[in-house]
């Protein structure tokens, strides 16, 4: 019986650090997949993760309007002419229609005050408008101007038949000034058509243009640098600040500035020096210059800053090899303990069958 008592206690002993030596690598492989949540997490820099979310909105907000056009058998010109219509820098969030009374409710943010100036312009240039009713603007708090906009459109917009005579095309929708028809002159009842009159010599004959056509052809102004990135992996995106007329973008740590090439997008009709693709030498900052369509140009000043090499932490310090000296040092110490237990036993056994 005294053998099987202490044998019970050394089991006993043996399944208590077995349990111990099961909890410290349970709490080792917890530790090991917090560090791997935690570089995951620190992947990528701070604006790209703003990027991505962006995207991530925007998608959804695509997947919505996707919707919503599938339950809809038509869609209206509208759609087309807003379209058209909105110029660079400005993102309407919420569109409201009303078919019955003609009316379009815009709600939206644009860059600063120039670049909504612009777009009333020209929602009251257009043809299709045909009253604005209401437009009020507030100073958001992203920096950005925030606008509510209400257009009263004419009923050609809202035709559902798209036809040579309400179809809209670049042409039509663009900011013109209306032309009126030219008349057709038609001889008058009663009256001869004007013969051709001799002239004498020295004398220049008057001569009166039926009609005359001036085309005049507005050049753009537009020059903005609408985008700027480095196709890298992951992708840098810089940041634009129109107002400074400053782009600034971190790259990863490592990267050769030396010869980055950017990809930079700017507004229509309009020119970039350097061009896009060409690579450039961003140690020290880099001015662009876009030219527009009317030959006025803007000077960006573009700044490259290299982020700081990763901080490395003491699990990655450590070595695979450390974790298995510490199990192996527990087990050896449990099977020390467990013999030095049954040496007891058997001098115990040996004692008492000696008495």
């Amino acid at each position: 019986m005294d053998v099987i008592f202490y044998f019970a206690i050394s089991l006993l002993i043996a399944t208590v650090f077995c349990y111990v030596i099961f909890l410290v690598k349970n709490n080792m492989i917890r530790a090991d997949i917090q560090a791997e949540t935690v570089k995951l997490e620190t992947v990528g820099t701070k604006l790209q993760k703003d990027h991505e979310k962006e995207v991530i909105q925007y998608q959804t907000k695509i997947n919505t309007f996707s919707n919503l056009l599938k339950n809809h058998s038509f869609a209206s010109n509208a759609f087309a002419f807003l379209q058209m219509q909105t110029m660079p820098n400005i993102w309407f969030k919420q569109f409201s229609l009303d078919e019955r009374n003609r009316t379009v409710q815009l709600s939206g943010e644009a860059d600063d005050l120039d670049a909504f100036s612009r777009q009333v312009a020209a929602f009251e240039k257009n043809v299709y408008v045909e009253k604005m009713a209401t437009v009020n603007s507030s100073l958001g708090g992203t920096a950005r101007v925030s606008f509510n906009i209400s257009l009263t459109l004419k009923e050609s917009i809202f035709s559902y038949i798209f036809n040579q005579k309400y179809g809209l095309n670049k042409a039509s929708v663009s900011t013109t000034t209306e032309e009126t028809p030219s008349a057709e002159i038609q001889p008058i009842t009663g009256q001869t058509e004007n013969k051709p009159t001799t002239t004498t010599p020295g004398t220049q004959p008057s001569t009166t243009p039926a009609s005359e056509t001036v085309t005049t052809t507005v050049k753009s102004s537009e020059k903005l640098i609408m985008s700027f990135k480095f196709s890298l992996n992951p992708e840098v995106i810089g940041v634009l600040d129109q107002t400074k007329h400053t782009i600034a973008l971190t790259v990863p740590y490592g990267t050769n500035i030396k010869n980055l090439t950017p990809v930079v997008s700017v507004s229509p009709k309009a020119t970039v020096s350097p061009a896009s693709g060409v690579s450039q030498t961003f140690t020290s900052p880099v001015s662009y210059r876009v030219t527009a369509e009317d030959g006025t140009v803007q000077n960006y000043v573009v700044t490259v800053t290299v982020a700081a090499p990763p901080v490395v932490t003491t699990e990655e310090t450590s070595q695979p090899g450390t974790n298995v000296m510490l199990i192996l040092t527990l087990v050896g110490t449990a099977i020390a303990i467990i013999a030095a237990i049954s040496l007891f036993i058997w001098k115990t056994v040996k004692q008492k069958k000696q008495v």
